[in-house]
């Protein structure tokens, strides 16, 4: 066993005490005795780590120390070429190279966003994190979306909304994969002989990386140099469950490399905007009427390390940190740095919108889709304020010619990105052509205008908090706006769990064995075994009858002549509720018999919305998800994601493009099919509504008579087999 063994009290502080007593065991490695490292304590954080200067005091993060890495002579790397010698120097070392996951994280349930490059391996089952994967040991290109720093994009040099995290990772070790000390080796080397850092500039720091409720952690090593973080080295070695700590049976060396850090580390300039956004930045600053004052802004590039907006800090703004710790004037940071940061903002922005919109989300007012509008908005405001007159979608073409040797699909939905634009654009506008009356009638309620205040107007009304700030100034009223106001609004990146269904429907299935399902027969009638009773609820031990489930109805009919008016399901454990207290026994044997005609039409529905959501796709655009459905035996719902109202023409060809894959012909077969094989052959459209935590998936697929794909769907329900034309 090892650390800890008693799960309540499981912290970073505790496990990082445990990993550094032992530290021969964590974070030692061959690498580390053969080059000489020294293991260390830093004097500012107390966190141990591991260099080959032996005067060396400080760890080496950026909080301690500033930046110095930059370079009279700069050089500009293609981000693509890098990404080709990251992936050669990988390949050549046994990895295999695949291709990225969609950012929009449809495997899993409790994620909006892909925001780590493990994530693309991880997958839920009984509230349990597995890992499934390809190969191994694997690179992964993987582009990732985190919005909890927005407030930092464009302001510290670093933090992006959307970022590449060049995965490196390893399974199941010590059957397969590696462990620490090859992890090392291969971090050194690639550092020191591609990357080109200096040996003695290197520093290991000592930690421990857990998941939100340390159902898995272990200790980590993160590797710096001259103050930037260039890469974190997690060895998941231990899981908690069911109030035990125990070692996993199959290790996962998880290592995450800021790509774009390695860029601006390897070309020495002073941001990574401009080591990563170079036309892009060209070309706003040219539209913006400025010449950025590089020599102006080296003044803080070097501190910018130590910026931390989110970070409380009494009573000085970060801005007036950034003059203090830099000594610029505050005439030359609001005329020059102040316009250099929104440019910066602007790029990285519409970058993360090209990638989300592609992978299929939109900006809208609920969950992910949240934040993005945030974006979009954020950069109508900056171009608003500094007067820049830009074509988006020049910048996104831009953006996406730089990508596509890497993501070939970054460009297939160009068109749809280019109306979403006009969508939000004119959404905006049309908030502020209302937003001066709402204002006006603010101030004469004579209303604080505090963050609660701004919070509302903004998510309510869609105001920004500096379009307040300005129009209330104008009046002679100042307005504090909070320096982490889009943080403070940014939805999480995780999905709020839905509120549970209070069911009339109660019985304890504890100790009761699955139900044997016989409905996937298409079986309508059966006898069974009575296992359970209570009151008007009945429990077999095989049932053909359909439960409650993915929005279809339950079936309907009889057991022994008594009406069956619900069925649900708890646990793999089907429940009938019947019209009346049964007059049988448990013990007994029963007859079950399903109402088909009921049953048909329900089949008939839900295979019809399979069809429509398939030809929505095809008539508006991947991003056309099916965000709900609801079939009964009368009718059929399905709620569609798009960016703005149907129209009509658009809902007729939805209609007949449904209507003609019936009238030719359809094919409907249903198979089970491992999780990793129906991803690999269907891609992630098979997750409509929200993925499903199961190894094995029900896959309802549907072909013309010609066997093309029409759609293919992880479905648990039930539907007609053929329509011959």
């Amino acid at each position: 066993m090892g650390p800890k063994d008693d799960i309540m009290k499981l912290d970073k502080d505790s496990l990082r005490k445990d990993f550094s007593n032992d530290y021969k065991s964590y974070y030692s490695s061959e690498l580390f005795e053969h080059e000489g490292f020294i293991r260390k304590k830093c004097k500012i954080c107390g966190k141990n780590f591991w260099t080959l200067d032996q005067e060396r005091e400080l760890c080496g993060d950026s909080e301690h120390e500033p930046y110095t890495f930059f370079k009279d002579k700069t050089s500009d790397i293609n981000y693509a070429d890098f990404w080709k010698k990251f992936a050669k120097f990988f390949t050549e070392n046994g990895h295999t190279e695949i291709e990225k996951y969609p950012v929009v994280s449809r495997w899993r349930q409790d994620l909006y966003f892909t925001i780590a490059s493990i994530q693309d391996f991880q997958r839920i089952e009984d509230g349990r994190v597995s890992f499934e994967y390809s190969d191994n040991p694997i690179i992964v290109p993987q582009m990732c979306m985190r919005f909890n720093d927005i407030q930092n994009v464009g302001v510290t040099g670093r933090h992006l909304t959307a970022f590449m995290m060049a995965g490196q990772l390893a399974f199941n070790y010590p059957k397969e994969g590696y462990w620490r000390d090859r992890t090392t080796e291969l971090n050194f080397k690639f550092l020191t002989q591609v990357l080109g850092v200096e040996k003695k500039d290197l520093t290991y720091i000592e930690d421990v990386w857990a998941m939100g409720d340390f159902s898995e952690y272990g200790p980590c090593l993160e590797s710096f140099s001259n103050g930037l973080e260039l890469v974190n080295s997690v060895f998941t070695q231990f899981e908690s469950s069911r109030g035990k700590v125990q070692e996993l049976r199959g290790k996962v060396v998880d290592v995450g490399w800021g790509f774009e850090r390695l860029i601006w580390f390897r070309s020495g300039k002073q941001t990574l905007y401009d080591s990563v956004f170079k036309d892009q930045l060209s070309y706003i600053h040219r539209n913006m009427g400025i010449k950025p004052d590089h020599s102006k802004y080296a003044q803080i590039a070097s501190i910018a390390g130590y910026i931390d907006i989110d970070a409380s800090k009494k009573g000085e703004s970060y801005e007036q940190e950034i003059m203090r710790r830099s000594g610029i004037s505050e005439d030359d940071y609001y005329s020059i740095i102040r316009p250099m940061q929104a440019s910066y903002a602007v790029a990285d922005h519409m970058r993360t919108l090209l990638f989300g919109v592609t992978d299929g989300a939109l900006p809208s007012n609920v969950g992910g889709g949240y934040n993005l509008r945030v974006i979009l908005r954020r950069v109508f405001d900056i171009i608003n304020t500094y007067g820049i007159d830009i074509d988006l979608m020049k910048l996104i073409e831009m953006h996406a010619k730089d990508l596509r040797p890497i993501y070939r699909d970054i460009d297939s939905s160009i068109d749809e990105i280019s109306t979403v634009i006009d969508v939000e654009k004119r959404r905006y506008n049309n908030t502020k052509s209302s937003a001066n009356s709402i204002i006006d009638s603010l101030i004469k309620k004579k209303e604080p205008m505090n963050a609660e205040k701004l919070r509302m107007l903004y998510e309510s009304n869609g105001i920004p908090p500096e379009y307040i700030s300005k129009e209330l100034g104008k009046k002679g009223i100042d307005v504090d706006v909070p320096e982490n106001f889009y943080s403070s609004i940014i939805k999480s990146d995780f999905v709020e769990g839905k509120k549970e269904k209070h069911s009339k429907i109660s019985m304890d299935v504890e100790e009761i064995e699955k139900t044997k399902k016989l409905f996937y027969d298409f079986a309508d009638s059966a006898k069974a075994k009575v296992l359970k009773i209570e009151k008007n609820m009945v429990i077999l031990d095989s049932t053909p009858f359909y439960a409650e489930s993915g929005g279809q109805e339950a079936d309907h009919g009889t057991i022994n002549g008594i009406k069956v008016v619900d069925v649900q399901s708890a646990s793999g454990v089907i429940i009938h509720v019947l019209h009346s207290k049964p007059d049988f026994g448990e013990g007994s044997t029963v007859e079950c018999k399903v109402d088909i005609d009921r049953r048909a039409r329900l089949m008939a529905h839900h295979t019809a919305t399979h069809l429509v959501s398939a030809a929505a796709r095809q008539v508006l655009g991947k991003h056309a998800w099916q965000e709900g459905a609801k079939k009964s035996a009368e009718k059929a719902h399905i709620d569609i994601a798009h960016y703005e109202k149907l129209s009509a023409a658009q809902v007729k060809e939805i209609e007949a493009t449904a209507n003609k894959c019936i009238l030719d012909g359809i094919k409907v077969t249903m198979r089970e099919m491992g999780r990793s094989e129906a991803e690999s052959k269907f891609g992630f459209s098979i997750y409509q509504g929200h993925g499903v935590p199961a190894a094995k998936l029900r896959i309802v697929e549907i072909d013309d008579l010609s066997g093309k794909l029409i759609d293919a769907e992880a479905c648990g329900g039930l539907h007609l087999m053929n329509r011959e034309g």
